[in-house]
């Protein structure tokens, strides 16, 4: 059997070769043989072919992203510059710039506590080891990139968890190089520039630059900054405990400052809050909550019995411009300050006897005691509007206000400084303010505002806020809401009427008290400031501020109350003003829903100096609304532009309406109570007197073909005796309004002193009559007045104009509720409503009926001379007089 299968195993194996008529098959066994064959073949091949695409696509990957990745490099470093110590020392005592609108520096940033940069050997040994342990335990032997520690970011980055990696050249190089943009441009432009900075600067150079640079938290940059911002001593003195809480805070310095803010809780003892007080200022666009009964407690209780604060700060934070808050210990900063300990321990750079005393010593901030330097209205207000723009680019307040301060930034301000000076010389003289005196507070008073802009650009060209300014982030009268007496009524009253197309500036209407259409206005009933014996033009009474005119005037603008009132606010709110109280829900006496608030300024809040010259500006400018602005750009230090002033502005009224409203105003100063406004030099002045009841607050606004300007005077608000604690009462500006307009005339004559002499251009759509000022008829002798293209003077007078006298000092508009009743009896012509019987060609409304020839609306074809030329008999039933101012 063996035998025979081995002579079987040893025979050779023949195809076996079939006869012509048949197919050959193979056996079974040769053909499975044959297939394993070909299936090990097979198999090679493809496990080859897998590797070899594989390879390809690795090689593909690798070409592509060096050729991508060398793009980058080149697209990054194109505008790389050395790297010297000079140039990090420029960048590090660098300081933001404000600049007047000639190029002039109008002054620095302030910087108080921010930013005190420090050579290394004033720093101490626990802080330089804490940031070295916790932010680049290799810096003393890498060559300022850390391949390890990088590998290791781009790994952990890629399993999406947050690491760090950058070294502390790397960190130089954000912090005064590059940027914080998180981009891989800026991460090559880092790595190169640490390389660079390790070629020429030495280790101790780079960590000076470090520690004067790195951001602490609470606004406060640097070793020096941080320590005297949060324990007041220097950084050579900072022991180990505290330098690990600054070291601490650079993984987050929001959420690791050393220490919160809090509200007085009416608990604190004097030690507590000795040296933990934060005062910020407090305005309608802050966050802060209002202070509450307990804080203002508080308040009385840190000026008087602990005397920790000072009369302009008390002063400040009962008024409520100014907030208190105390500073205690951030529990998350005590938590990463026990991780930097850890990791120092771990490196040798302390023992365990002193990592255990750090960590149970006990953590005292101590906040420095500063003196704000005394700065003008205006580098506040800059101040302000700067940290918003920079939050409106995605800024914290806090990164936003450090940027301010310490971002090195040229800021291009609008400020004239000419006229800034002109204003500031004005507002130091005390003889401009009759009735001058020192209150029991030790603030001058009456206090007072100016704002002058350019409202084609609506750039501010100078501002005051008040009379001698004890320091900074005080009270800013020009930017606070004031109560505007009769200014309102040229925005709110005369311009929707004119704008209708159907008033016009010779509308007769009786200036007697009482006759209103609407209830509401019956049962108000406020006193008139004029004769109130007889009928007189809008362009008179506007001239001579009559409250009854201007209510009755606005009783045209609508079919009803509510309609009326919603027109007003419509237009008070297209001009710009902002402090409108305007809810339809709740108690109408308690919002600015109301004739008293929108015709003669007995408002809520009131309207701020700068709005108002903004919404006078608008009348000067063709009716175009422009919103004012203080800045024009902010660049960083080396010129890229990263804010562009783009102020907002659109149509109000036609420029045909706003020139009629112009020429109305003209009339305040020519030929009403505003007289004293006139500034000469053929320049012409329009503009509006305002007062409010007992003579508690003094107005002028008015423009020229130049510029337009607000002044304000008035004592402050709320203000307390600190003595007695009861509120001091208000006094009366002496001379009312004609103080204003005199202080108005005497800073705006040296301002205009070079300027050419100019008029207000009349649009082509607008022609000139003359008409008598009581009937408002065409009337040759009368006086020449403004009329769009389309409407008219209503009839033609008979009666000879007469000019009485200017009264520029005299009281006008009293406009409180409490007001009614005031100012005697109406005539004794009056019907039952109060009304004087109009003349028996009058239409309703108070104004003498049109020619027959009227094409409705109230609107005829002008004379064709412009001469107004007729006369007519006057009424017989009720002659028309012109008051007594």
């Amino acid at each position: 059997m063996s035998n025979g299968n081995n002579e079987d195993q040893n025979k050779i194996r023949r195809k076996k070769v079939s006869s012509s008529n048949n197919t050959a098959k193979p056996s079974n066994n040769s053909t499975k043989s044959n297939s394993r064959a070909k299936s090990r073949n097979t198999n090679k091949k493809d496990k080859f072919r897998f590797f070899r695409l594989t390879g390809i696509f690795i090689l593909a990957v690798l070409v592509v992203g060096a050729a991508l990745g060398t793009g980058l490099v080149f697209s990054s470093l194109k505008d790389v510059q050395p790297v010297t110590k000079a140039l990090l020392d420029e960048k590090t005592y660098q300081t933001t710039k404000i600049y007047y609108a000639n190029g002039d520096l109008l002054s620095n940033a302030p910087s108080t506590n921010k930013k005190e940069p420090v050579d290394l050997e004033d720093i101490s040994d626990h802080l330089k080891n804490a940031v070295v342990a916790i932010e680049d335990e290799r810096f003393y032997d890498h060559n300022g990139v850390d391949i390890k520690g990088l590998a290791r970011s781009v790994v952990k980055t890629l399993l999406g968890k947050t690491q760090g990696g950058s070294t502390i050249p790397m960190q130089v190089s954000k912090m005064l190089l590059t940027s914080t943009e998180q981009t891989l441009p800026r991460k090559v432009k880092d790595i190169y520039y640490a390389y660079e900075m390790s070629k020429t600067l030495s280790k101790d150079e780079i960590l000076e630059a470090y520690l004067n640079n790195f951001f602490v938290g609470r606004g406060l940059i640097g070793a020096e900054a941080g320590a005297r911002g949060y324990f007041d001593k220097p950084a050579k003195k900072l022991e180990l405990h505290e330098a690990a809480l600054l070291a601490g805070s650079t993984k987050n310095p929001v959420a690791y400052a050393i220490y919160n803010r809090e509200k007085l809780d009416g608990s604190e003892t004097k030690e507590e809050l000795e040296n933990t007080l934060l005062f910020y200022t407090n305005t309608t666009d802050d966050s802060w909550d209002d202070p509450t009964d307990v804080e203002l407690n508080m308040v009385d209780k840190l000026y008087y019995d602990w005397k920790l604060i000072g009369k302009d700060t008390y002063d400040q934070l009962k008024s409520g411009t100014l907030i208190v808050r105390k500073a205690v210990n951030n529990p998350k900063a005590k938590q990463r300050q026990e991780v930097v300990l850890a990791k120092m321990l771990e490196l040798g750079y302390i023992t365990q006897e002193e990592h255990d005393e750090a960590v149970a010593a006990e953590i005292v901030i101590k906040l420095p005691k500063t003196e704000d330097t005394v700065v003008s209205s205006v580098q506040d207000l800059i101040e302000s509007e700067v940290i918003d723009a920079l939050m409106e680019q995605g800024h914290t307040f806090e990164e936003a206000d450090n940027l301010f301060r310490n971002g090195g930034l040229h800021i291009q301000t609008t400020i004239d400084s000419n006229m800034q000076d002109i204003l500031e010389d004005e507002y130091d003289d005390n003889d401009n303010f009759p009735g001058n005196r020192e209150g029991a507070d030790g603030i001058l008073q009456p206090q007072s505002a100016m704002v002058i802009l350019d409202y084609k650009t609506g750039q501010i060209k100078a501002l005051v806020g008040g009379r001698h300014i004890k320091g900074r982030k005080t009270l800013n009268r020009a930017t606070t809401p004031q109560q505007p007496g009769s200014t309102i009524k040229p925005l709110s009253v005369y311009t929707p009427a004119i704008d209708t197309l159907k008033i016009t500036q010779a509308d007769s209407l009786s200036d007697a008290r009482g006759g209103y259409q609407f209830s509401q206005n019956n049962s108000w009933n406020p006193a008139t400031t004029t004769a109130g014996s007889g009928y007189m033009t809008l362009r008179k009474a506007l001239a001579y501020s009559s409250n009854t005119i201007a209510i009755k005037t606005a009783e045209m603008l609508g079919d009803t109350y509510e309609e009326c009132v919603d027109i007003m606010l419509d237009y008070l709110k297209n001009f710009g003003i902002t402090s409108l109280k305007d809810s339809k829900t709740g108690d109408i006496n308690e919002g600015d829903r109301r004739f008293p608030a929108l015709t003669l300024g007995g408002m809520t809040y009131g309207v701020s100096p700068l709005e108002m010259a903004s919404a006078y500006g608008t009348l000067a400018n063709n009716g175009v609304y422009i919103e004012p602005t203080i800045f024009t750009t902010i660049t960083t230090y080396d010129g890229d532009l990263l804010v562009k002033s783009t102020p907002e502005e659109h149509k109000v009224v036609s420029p045909e309406v706003a020139y009629v409203v112009t020429d109305m105003l003209k009339s305040v100063v020519t030929e009403g109570i505003g007289g004293s406004a006139s500034i000469g030099g053929n320049i012409e002045v329009a503009g509006k007197t305002g007062t409010t009841n007992g003579k508690l607050d003094a107005w002028f606004v008015g423009y020229t073909p130049y510029y337009v300007a607000a002044t304000y005077i008035g004592d402050d608000a709320g203000k307390k005796d600190p003595n007695t604690q009861k509120t001091i009462p208000r006094q009366g500006v002496v001379g009312s309004s004609g103080s204003a307009a005199k202080l108005w005339s005497k800073v705006m004559k040296q301002v205009h002193a070079n300027l050419l002499a100019a008029k207000f251009t009349a649009p082509d759509n607008v022609y000139f009559a003359k008409i008598n000022l009581i009937d408002g008829g065409t009337s040759s002798s009368g006086v020449s007045a403004a009329f769009i293209n389309g409407t008219a003077p209503r009839r033609v007078s008979s009666q000879q104009t007469t000019q009485t006298p200017k009264e520029e000092e005299k009281e006008e508009e009293e406009n409180n509720d409490q007001n009614a009743g005031d100012g005697g009896e109406p005539p004794t012509n009056d019907t039952d409503e109060g009304t004087v019987t109009p003349p028996v060609n009058d239409n309703e409304g108070g104004t003498t009926t049109p020619p027959t020839d009227n094409s409705g609306g109230g609107t005829t074809t002008p004379p064709a001379d412009n001469s107004g030329g007729g006369t007519t008999t006057p009424p017989t039933d009720q002659p028309v007089e012109e008051p007594t101012e």
